[in-house]
């Protein structure tokens, strides 16, 4: 979820601007035992968006339809201004989950995770085709490069590391929407971003005027889980949700693979 911690942190959390969050239509039988709210960060395709109609759809939302119903518990999803937002939306009781949660410390105390429901790959994303392959993140900022991320999401300890030591100041650059990461790019602002494998070669081929091409360096290879929240999810509830995931997690399987295999990714190795 691809959703980090970088030097933003504090705008993420502390700003207290409210926000109309719109509603989306609510998974309702008579038999659930909890309903929940479900936020969605709908600038995602193809895992988390929302179409014309207003309805919530992509990759993680299926997975979350059949984890939550396997479980007996009905789903309402919430439009959130920004994944940067998502987890004071959480703490606020706006939302009781948070999906593609990347897993770390402090983030146990916003909310109890669930067991990993799939994994997610981030890779970068450049214009040109580079004569040497990335041997290390490290290399490639040692040689100038400029790399654009999302605010708000993690992308492990390397990245985490290296935004942290001055020798790179200012070589990683922070821009909200893959949308305009893209725009970027195209513009020759950033010479790579970060983003989901499946994001990544979903949105350059939509959205980019030139052709943009993944690189198979590992940039953060990890398991992605629900956030819940703690108010409303009690031992019983999370065990369901768990129980739920480990008995779905062949076809979860499958639809990740679905998703992957209809991007037709430009991979340099």
């Amino acid at each position: 979820m691809r959703i980090l911690c970088l030097a933003c942190f504090i705008l993420l959390v502390g700003c207290r601007q409210a926000f109309a969050l719109q509603s989306m239509p609510v998974s309702t039988t008579s038999s659930c035992s909890l309903h929940a709210k479900v936020g969605v960060v709908a600038g995602w395709p193809p895992l988390t968006s929302v179409n014309e109609a207003g309805i919530a759809q992509g990759l993680d939302i299926d997975i979350a339809r059949l984890v939550f119903e396997h479980a007996n518990m009905c789903v309402e999803f919430v439009r959130l201004p920004s994944a940067a937002r998502s987890f004071a939306q959480l703490t606020k009781g706006v939302v009781d989950v948070v999906l593609m949660v990347s897993y770390t410390f402090k983030r146990k105390q916003w909310g109890y995770f669930s067991i990993p429901y799939r994994k997610e790959r981030m890779r970068l994303f450049s214009l040109k085709q580079q004569k040497q392959p990335v041997i290390s993140l490290m290399s490639l900022l040692s040689s100038g490069a400029t790399v654009g991320l999302s605010i708000g999401s993690y992308y492990g300890e390397e990245v985490k590391t290296l935004a942290r030591n001055e020798r790179f100041t200012g070589q990683f650059i922070g821009i909200s929407t893959i949308q305009r990461r893209i725009e970027l790019l195209n513009k020759q602002r950033v010479n790579f971003i970060i983003e989901d494998e499946i994001i990544g070669n979903y949105l350059s081929h939509k959205l980019s005027e030139k052709p943009i091409f993944g690189w198979a360096y590992p940039i953060h290879d990890n398991d992605v889980h629900f956030l819940l929240r703690k108010e409303k999810f009690n031992e019983s509830h999370r065990l369901r949700i768990n129980t739920a995931i480990e008995t779905l997690r062949p076809r979860i399987t499958a639809m990740v693979e679905r998703y992957r295999q209809l991007q037709a990714p430009n991979e340099h190795k």
